[in-house]
């Protein structure tokens, strides 16, 4: 009995939990499928949204694009009447550029006609004359050995005698005729000259710059003075250092600048001005302010480079050479302002080739502007200022026949070409213009002495006189010494050797003069 219970109940606990194993796999199922029906209403309320929002932003678009349109319809139809009207435009651009193709076509067919019945008539002609010229030819070695037996000579001999006859009267006519053009030339030449200059000179309206340099700056007294100076002296020399430049204070409150570089000696001056109203000034101070004007006047150089490139209608020039031609504002030639002066050049040089008509007037002012560019260069570069110039040019980009003329105008090369004389001619008026230069004492004197030395070193020579400023030099000579023909020769002599020995602006008329006194005493 206690067998059968056993086996009993392990047959209920067996069947129980198989039930227990059935319900919940039931109640999984379940828990699935109301997951399922969940997740399912989940996407399908999702999608309604979905389709809601799209719908929504459907509505929202067209409405911005109604919006849109009323509010551009005005423009969009201006710029469809715009686009119609330059397609109109082309349309007769393009007939109208057609019919004048077609006409330029046969043109040419008719010219290229002409020209074949033009070559057709050369040959012929061509034709006819080596005909004649082998006729003359014939007729020549007749004539020549007939004149052979008349004479008992060779026919080479004859040949020769013939030639030389020709070449030698050939010779004296052309000689002739030359020396007639020169005349005429000489005759002519100069009060047309004259007469050039004078028109553009008077058409040139710009004012002369009567700007010299400073070199000094004023204190306002010993306060600021001590301010400047600091310690020792310390920020005086940090200020030296930094713009390599020598500086003095004097006693009556004035700082004195020395440097051979012009453009240092402007930042020197540029610097101390700020300084002085700096509330408190020390090394430090002073290499910021240098740093901050050694800027500012780099600006300041390119800024006057295109101002004066422009103003000459030149702006294409490379930029390398504006920031030279920008540099020349401070640099100076018998205390002439260079950045004036090739400004000044440049529309001289144009209007004296408007007047003339040979050279381009535009080719003339760029050749003018950059002809004194090398003397913004410094010592670093040899050689001479027009040379240097214009490898300079040349290397950023500029025409051969400008470089030409900037090489020459100082003869460094031989002009070749009329824009290398008006440019020198145009130069050569800037400098010699009154009040464009100006010389210290001591320099003319030394030119006044250097022309009495070489007018009283040629024998024969009795005196010597200078006058007009040093641009005549008279030439008193002994009539016993010295005859016309000597004169003439002392004369041209003496003009070699100025153009050899001196440096000046514009030219020195040479005069020999040559008397004859007779005396005779009546008792």
């Amino acid at each position: 009995m206690i067998i059968i219970a056993s086996i009993a109940l392990g047959v209920g606990l067996v069947a129980g939990f198989g039930v227990g194993l059935w319900l919940a796999k039931v109640a999984r199922q379940r828990r699935l499928q109301a997951a399922e029906a969940e997740a399912e209403a989940i996407v399908l309320d999702a999608k309604d949204r979905f389709e809601e929002a799209l719908s929504e932003a459907k509505e929202r678009v067209a409405d911005f694009e109604e919006e849109l349109w009323s509010r551009n319809e005005k423009e969009v139809d201006s710029l469809e009447s715009r686009v119609q009207a330059k397609e109109s435009e082309y349309r007769k651009k393009r007939s109208e550029i057609d019919r004048s193709f077609f006409k330029e076509t046969k043109e040419l067919q008719k010219r290229a006609a002409e020209l074949s019945e033009a070559e057709k008539r050369m040959m012929s002609r061509q034709e006819g004359c080596d005909g004649t010229r082998a006729r003359i030819h014939e007729a020549r070695l007749v004539l020549i050995a007939e004149l052979a037996r008349l004479t008992g000579e060779d026919v080479n001999a004859v040949k020769k005698r013939l030639l030389d006859d020709l070449e030698d009267s050939s010779r004296v006519e052309s000689k002739k005729r030359a020396n007639r053009i020169e005349d005429e030339a000489r005759a002519n030449a100069e009060p047309i000259a004259k007469r050039i200059i004078g028109i553009a000179l008077n058409r040139f309206l710009r004012p002369s710059c009567t700007e010299r340099g400073i070199g000094t700056v004023e204190l306002a007294g010993d306060d600021q003075k001590k301010k400047l100076l600091g310690p020792d002296g310390a920020n005086l020399r940090a200020l030296e250092k930094a713009c390599g430049v020598d500086l003095s204070v004097t006693e009556d409150n004035t700082v004195a600048i020395a440097g051979y570089d012009p453009v240092r000696r402007e930042l020197t001056t540029r610097c101390l001005e700020k300084l002085l109203n700096e509330k408190k000034v020390d090394p430090a101070v002073v290499d910021r302010i240098v740093e901050k004007t050694k800027a500012g006047l780099l600006r300041k150089v390119e800024e006057d480079g295109r101002r004066v490139a422009n103003e000459l209608n030149c702006s294409d020039i490379n930029i390398e050479i504006k920031k030279m031609l920008g540099s020349l504002r401070y640099r100076y030639s018998f205390a002439q302002n260079q950045y004036f002066h090739v400004a000044e050049v440049g529309w001289l040089c144009g209007l004296l080739a408007s007047e003339l008509g040979d050279v381009k007037r535009k080719d003339a002012k760029r050749a003018g502007l950059l002809h004194d560019v090398g003397k913004a260069m410094d010592h670093s570069v040899e050689g001479g200022h027009a040379v240097i110039g214009a490898d300079f040019i040349q290397k950023n980009g500029e025409a051969p026949h400008i470089v030409h003329a900037v090489r020459a105008h100082h003869y460094e090369e031989q002009p070749a070409s009329d824009l290398a004389f008006l440019v020198i001619g145009a130069d050569a008026m800037s400098g010699g213009r009154p009040g464009a230069r100006r010389q210290t004492v001591n320099t003319y004197n030394q030119k006044i002495e250097a022309l009495s030395t070489i007018g009283d070193g040629f024998p024969g020579v009795s005196r010597t006189m200078i006058f007009n400023a040093g641009r005549e030099v008279r030439v008193v000579v002994d009539a016993k010494r010295v005859n016309d023909v000597q004169s003439l020769k002392l004369c041209r002599q003496i003009a070699d050797k100025i153009e050899d020995e001196c440096s000046y602006p514009g030219q020195i008329k040479v005069v020999v003069v040559r008397e004859t006194h007779a005396e005779a005493f009546a008792k």
